[in-house]
C-alpha cells in the first residue's frame, strides 16, 4: 500500500497539526454534540441516564436503523437491537439483530432528537468529547412510546433498564485488553480496539512479523473482500467507533468497490469502506472457535481501528478452512 504523506506514524502522532491532515477529525472546531446543540431550531434533549441504562433498553425500540461511523468506515443495519454487551462479555453476533459492544469509559452522553427535515426520531450516543459513537433512528416499525420514555428516565430514581454485560460476568481477572496480540483471543482483540480504538494495538503490530502478523496493500484486501462476497461466504463485520463497536456476522450478498470506495452487503447490513481514507491495513490472528483466526484490521490516519472483519462463533469447518487459507494468501 502506498505510503500516504498524511498518514500517522508513531513519530508523529499528531496528525492534524504536523502533516495538515484534512479528515473529518482534524478539522473540527467543535464536537458534534455543540454542533447539533446550536443548530437553531434543534428540537431535542440530553438524557440525564446513564448511557449504559439507555443502551439496555435499546431493544424496546423494535425495528430501527443502527448506524455506527468510524472515520473511513460506516455501517448500518435495519433491526432490532440485542441487548448490548460491555468489554470483557461475550462475543455475539446474531443476524437477526443489531449487536452493539461497548466501553463506557469512552461514552459520554445520549441524546434524543425529534423529527426534522426528513431526518427521523433519533437517539445518539456519543463518546467522552462529544462526538458521536452511534446513532439509532426510528422507523415506521419502531415503538414511539418507548422512545419518548427514555427523556423520562433519571439516573437515580429509574427502573434500571435490561443488563449489560460487563468484566464481572467473566470468570477471570485478566485485562483483555492488556494481552499481548499473539496470545490473545478474540475477545481481547476487540477489547483492546475499545480501550484506546486500537492505537497502542497498531503501533505493537509490526513486532509481531514472526507469527504470521502482515501489513497488506488496500488493493489486495479490497480483492480478497470481494471474493468473499463472490463466494457467499459467512463473515464477521466490526466496526469501531470510539466506545462503539457494531458487530454483525452473516453470509455476504455482494461486494462493490469503485476508485477505492467499497460496499459490503450482508443481508440488512451495508458496511461502506473509503480506502482512500484508510492508512493502513493489517492481517492479524488471535484466538478463536476453531482455534488461530486470521483478521482483516483496517486503521484511519490517526491510527485508530475503524473496522474488523473475521470468523467469529461455531462456523464451519469448511467456511473456517477457506478464510484461513484467504487470510494467510493475503499476509504472504
Amino acid at each position: 500500500m502506498p505510503e500516504n504523506p498524511d498518514a500517522h506514524d508513531e513519530a508523529n502522532p499528531a496528525c492534524r497539526r504536523d502533516r495538515g491532515c484534512c479528515c473529518p477529525r482534524a478539522q473540527r472546531v467543535t464536537s458534534d454534540l455543540d454542533t447539533l446543540l446550536a443548530t437553531p431550531g434543534f428540537a431535542g434533549s440530553l438524557l440525564n441516564s446513564e448511557v449504559t441504562s439507555v443502551t439496555g433498553r435499546l431493544p424496546l425500540l423494535d425495528k430501527v436503523v443502527g448506524v455506527t461511523v468510524a472515520g473511513p468506515v460506516i455501517m448500518n443495519d435495519v433491526g432490532v437491537h440485542d441487548i448490548p454487551v460491555t468489554s470483557g462479555g461475550p462475543i455475539r453476533t446474531d443476524p437477526s439483530r443489531i449487536t452493539l459492544r461497548l466501553n463506557p469509559d469512552r461514552l459520554g452522553s445520549a441524546l434524543v432528537t425529534d423529527p426534522a427535515a426528513n431526518v427521523p426520531p433519533t437517539l445518539r450516543l456519543f463518546d467522552a468529547t462529544g462526538n458521536t459513537a452511534h446513532a439509532t433512528y426510528l422507523t415506521e416499525h419502531s415503538d414511539r412510546l418507548a422512545f419518548e420514555a427514555l427523556s423520562l428516565s433519571a439516573p437515580d430514581s429509574a427502573e434500571p433498564g435490561p443488563a449489560t454485560y460487563t468484566d464481572t460476568d467473566t470468570d477471570t481477572d485478566t485485562d483483555h485488553a492488556d494481552v499481548p496480540a499473539p496470545q490473545a483471543d478474540q475477545i481481547a482483540q476487540f477489547d483492546s480496539i475499545l480501550g484506546d480504538g486500537g492505537v497502542t494495538r497498531m503501533r505493537s503490530l509490526p513486532g509481531y512479523a514472526e507469527h504470521g502478523y502482515a501489513r497488506a496493500p488496500s488493493r489486495r484486501v479490497i480483492a480478497a473482500l470481494e471474493h468473499a462476497a463472490l463466494l457467499g461466504m459467512p463473515m464477521t463485520m466490526a466496526t469501531a467507533a470510539p466506545g462503539c463497536i457494531q458487530m454483525r456476522h452473516d453470509q455476504l450478498d455482494g461486494a462493490r468497490e469503485h476508485r477505492g470506495q467499497m460496499v459490503i452487503a450482508s443481508g440488512s447490513c451495508r458496511a461502506m469502506i473509503n480506502f482512500n481514507l484508510a492508512a493502513e491495513c493489517w492481517i492479524t490472528w488471535s484466538q478463536g472457535v476453531w482455534g488461530r483466526t486470521g483478521s482483516i484490521e483496517i486503521y484511519d490516519r490517526h491510527a485508530q481501528c475503524a473496522m474488523v472483519a473475521t470468523q467469529t462463533g461455531s462456523v464451519s469447518a469448511a467456511i473456517f478452512e477457506a478464510w484461513d487459507h484467504l487470510l494467510t494468501d493475503l499476509s504472504s
